[in-house]
């Protein structure tokens, strides 16, 4: 089950180099010859296990289906990490697939490349695309000045899991649970006070939950503005009175013992979790059939907020679809649009969603047969109202930067340093000081 951030962090050591590399090269791609008659186009892709398989039914399924001489050969390239890599060499070499899967957190690097075609490019002329079928919690984190940069493909949320038997034990009410993380906070230490068990746990394999409980409370993780305005972003927001508060209530819980920091394997978690040991998750939607494979051990509850803001929300997850522009002739671009228009489609997303824990992006999906079957889950129901309630600010559509890599590095060193016992306040503030400077490094080779 592919897990909401999933991105490695030693992924591409320095971002900047990585751009540096594919603008200096970009132009060495030769235009190919326009196809005529039949197309096929290469479709790179990140997904293993139950995901891997789903996908290759589609894309068997849409190369016997479609009508238009169009076959798709796909081939698994790694982890997002290797997919960015070998993307990397291949600008270079001016041997680039028409059409890439990218997790959401390297839309930034996607867009700085400079290598790829707006979706919105090919929408614009499709009476038969619906722009409003997208969740718009995914058409904004895809879209910029221009419409839709990328096609949503698979999305997911965070979400609070309850662990049913350690919330009784505790003498807790799973049918009222917590919103705020200051209730989960007090939840944990029952929990862990009545059990001896662990409280909660959260993902600390990188900066995610961070970045998530900052847009909670209404705050840009991201200045200025996320990266959604005129200007790059420039550094990131760590000490705001909400994220103090939020990183010194957590720091509390795990030096009492009542939240479990299970490292940089989230396997440990889910683990821990299905096995009793801890009551509380804070992690992916997309770990549902992982902590819970019968859907009988938890109680799925909505992320908790960590202040009172009408900007507060949550920051999608998953992947999109890119269409390579430089090198690919006008077949191969529009044969690549209406693959992943049909990725998109109802029927494709209620049967991805089912297949891989993924949230289905397409509003239409809930109403196809597979979609209602998979809504009878009340856990799956809770999943699919946080998306569909889920605020449009500029908090919730996250920050957008191609400098990711080193700054989740950055921040989560920063903040396993707090769990450990360091002063909140000014280990964040060093924090921000140091992403500052990466995001200027990637900035200055990226041109900006």
């Amino acid at each position: 089950m592919p897990s909401r951030r999933s991105t490695t962090l030693t992924l591409v050591a320095a971002g900047a180099v990585t751009l540096l590399g594919l603008t200096a090269c970009s132009g060495q791609a030769s235009d190919r010859a326009t196809a005529s008659g039949p197309v096929t186009i290469d479709f790179w892709h990140a997904m293993s296990g139950p995901a891997a398989t789903e996908l290759d039914t589609l894309v068997d399924r849409f190369n016997t289906e479609n009508d238009d001489g169009i076959t798709v050969k796909s081939s698994f390239q790694g982890a997002y990490a290797d997919v960015q890599t070998k993307y990397t060499a291949s600008v270079q070499s001016g041997s680039t697939p028409d059409l890439l899967m990218m997790n959401d957190t390297s839309t930034g690097f996607m867009i700085d490349s400079q290598q790829t075609v707006p979706v919105s490019t090919f929408t614009a002329d499709d009476d038969s695309f619906d722009p409003d079928a997208i969740a718009p919690a995914a058409a904004q984190y895809y879209s910029g000045a221009d419409g839709l940069a990328a096609m949503p493909f698979s999305v997911s949320m965070p979400v609070l899991y309850l662990n049913k038997a350690l919330v009784e034990k505790a003498g807790l009410d799973v049918t009222d649970p917590p919103t705020t993380l200051d209730e989960v906070a007090t939840w944990a230490e029952a929990i862990h006070a009545a059990t001896g068990g662990y409280g909660m746990s959260m993902n600390m394999a990188d900066s995610w939950m961070l970045e998530e409980l900052s847009a909670s409370g209404g705050e840009d993780f991201c200045t200025p503005d996320n990266g959604r305005g005129s200007d790059p972003v420039d550094g990131v927001s760590l000490t705001t009175d909400t994220q103090l508060d939020f990183m010194t209530r957590l720091q509390g819980l795990y030096q009492d013992g009542s939240a479990l920091n299970p490292g940089t394997d989230s396997a440990a978690q889910n683990s821990a979790f299905s096995s009793d040991r801890v009551g509380m998750l804070l992690t992916s939607s997309g770990a549902y059939t992982t902590v819970d494979p019968d859907g009988t051990k938890s109680v799925v509850a909505t992320f908790p907020t960590t202040a009172d803001s009408a900007d507060a929300g949550q920051v999608i997850g998953g992947n999109a679809l890119w269409i390579s522009g430089k090198g690919h002739s006008d077949a191969e671009q529009r044969a690549s649009y209406e693959f992943a228009e049909w990725l998109q489609t109802p029927e494709v997303q209620a049967e991805w969603a089912k297949a891989t824990g993924y949230l289905a992006m397409n509003t239409g999906a809930a109403d196809t047969a597979v979609g209602k079957q998979s809504l009878t889950d009340p856990n799956v129901a809770t999943m699919y109202g946080q998306l569909a309630d889920n605020a449009t600010s500029v908090a919730a559509a996250g920050c957008v930067t191609g400098a990711f890599p080193s700054v989740r590095a950055t921040v989560i060193g920063a903040f396993n340093q707090v769990v450990e016992g360091a002063d909140v306040e000014s280990t964040m503030a060093d924090a921000e000081k140091s992403a500052a400077k990466q995001i200027a490094s990637y900035n200055e080779a990226a041109g900006k």
